[in-house]
């Protein structure tokens, strides 16, 4: 059988490195032998499951991880459900793995039937290579993500899409003397990156507890000499916020961000307050292996930060193909088209969804897959990304662009952030401007920036105001949410 690289790896480091402590959570540490022992004493229970996809309840502990590896171990898919997702989405994604037990490896009681618990202590076992033969092109892990229906979909990676991965990643990433900080949900691919590159490349990894307190996570950066980050850029612009990045954060050298925008005056206060440490922009969506593309911020990009204009996000390579693709997908040089993924990283499309496939494709003989996302290759052949084909709206007949207000609004000084959504009252479609600040502005006078800038039709009709916008479980930014709030201001 084809031997599965990345797991032969993990055990390799096990049995070299067996008494180094690899994996930390506030509570607890392990070491590899510990982990990878503990991982497959309970992947014989595991194996006794019928279904080759196995779900668990995650939480920010390294009990999670154990209940990760075990299945892995146990040579199935595991689909990792965080403990706040409501208790109908979890019956709902159950029913897309046609799944009737799942692990739970939070301290919350789920109250579903079929829990599958996992046993914290084990006997000693010798753990051999010969165990972990599973296929690489087999399903490794299910990451749900929220369909346009409202339905979950499950999106299926290989073990060879993140193998792709990681060895790309290494042309980018010296993990030499680092230590991980995991900052997002085991349900959120950055965590998967996280953890798999410390896994693989021997780095320590520690679970940060509350990661949406910026002031307990700084606590813990220093206490864990924490070097690496790798979260959303509302993770760091909380850091913003909340004036922690005027003061030097000790062991800090790299922070990676990726799944969102990050706002330009948040990424200038980062590298004007910490001069030591590299930033990196990255891009990818779900239904690719976690990282796409990954760019170093250079002091030459200062001025372009400053001018609100975009900065890259990487290029195009061998192992992580991007082309510019027209509405015929045929490739566009030089201009703005829907980016598109193609190779190795592809994932295998959605689990029991396979109408839902449209974006799934071949492209010249390999697996493609159409993101969605807005973009262009500059002439140093860089990739940008503009926004996404779904921040176009249709209102009274005229295209808009909703990116284009968000960037004027937040010029405004003391609007942290802000995201314009269209929705429907009383009939009609109607532009919405949500903004996150810490003091009250006038809703004139953000009104009459907007004026000087946009054409009539494009200005918001309503406006409202937060403190802090809400989040989902991934710590992005919950347009839902936001959605919901502006419905219910008009019925009150």
């Amino acid at each position: 059988m084809t031997k599965n690289h990345l797991i032969e790896k993990i055990i390799d480091n096990c049995k070299n490195f067996p008494n180094k402590k690899i994996l930390f959570d506030e509570t607890k540490s392990f070491t590899y032998l510990k982990l990878i022992n503990l991982a497959y004493f309970n992947a014989q229970n595991i194996k006794k499951l019928k279904s080759p996809y196995v779900p668990l309840i995650i939480s920010r502990n390294v009990e999670s991880v154990v209940g990760i590896l075990s299945i892995v171990f146990a040579n199935k898919a595991f689909c990792p459900i965080s403990e706040s997702v409501p208790k109908e989405r979890i019956k709902l994604i159950l029913k897309k793995l046609n799944c009737k037990k799942y692990i739970n490896c939070s301290k919350k009681k789920i109250n579903l039937p079929g829990e599958f618990n996992i046993k914290k202590n084990s006997n000693e076992i010798k753990v051999y290579k010969k165990n972990f033969f599973s296929n690489p092109e087999n399903i490794f892990y299910i990451l749900f993500t929220s369909g346009s229906t409202g339905m979950p979909k499950g999106v299926k990676l290989s073990f060879n899409n993140i193998l792709n991965t990681l060895y790309w990643s290494k042309k980018y990433l010296n993990w030499k003397n680092h230590k991980i900080g995991i900052a997002t949900q085991f349900s959120f691919d950055i965590s998967m990156f996280d953890l798999f590159s410390g896994l693989f490349f021997n780095v320590p990894m520690y679970i940060f507890s509350n990661p949406s307190n910026p002031f307990i996570t700084v606590k813990e950066i220093n206490k864990n000499k924490i070097t690496s980050i790798f979260s959303v850029p509302a993770f760091f612009s909380n850091f913003v916020r909340f004036s922690l990045v005027n003061k030097p954060i000790k062991y800090l050298s790299r922070i990676i961000s990726g799944g969102d925008f990050f706002p330009q005056k948040d990424i200038l206060s980062w590298r004007r307050n910490q001069k030591k440490i590299t930033i990196f922009n990255v891009w990818g969506p779900t239904e690719t292996s976690i990282v796409n593309s990954m760019y170093k911020i250079r002091f030459n990009d200062n001025k372009n930060l400053m001018k609100k204009k975009s900065i890259p996000v990487g290029r195009s390579e061998k192992k992580m193909e991007i082309v510019i693709l027209d509405k015929k997908k045929r490739v566009k040089k030089n201009s703005l088209g829907e980016i598109c993924v193609v190779g190795e990283s592809v994932s295998k499309g959605y689990i029991g969804d396979e109408k839902n496939m449209k974006n799934y494709f071949s492209f010249k003989n390999k697996p493609a897959y159409l993101t969605g996302d807005l973009g262009y290759f500059d002439k140093k052949k860089m990739l940008h990304i503009i926004g996404r084909k779904d921040n176009m709206v249709k209102i009274s007949g005229y295209r808009i662009d909703t990116k284009e207000i968000e960037n004027l609004t937040n010029e405004i000084n003391k609007i942290n952030n802000s995201i314009v959504i269209a929705v429907e009252l009383y009939g009609l479609k109607i532009l919405c401007l949500a903004i996150e600040t810490n003091i009250k502005i006038s809703k004139n006078l953000i009104l009459n920036k907007l004026k000087k800038n946009l054409p009539t039709y494009s200005l918001p009709k309503k406006l409202i105001f937060y403190k802090k916008f809400p989040l989902n479980i991934n710590d992005k930014i919950n347009k839902k949410k936001i959605e919901e709030d502006i419905l219910q201001s008009e019925e009150n």
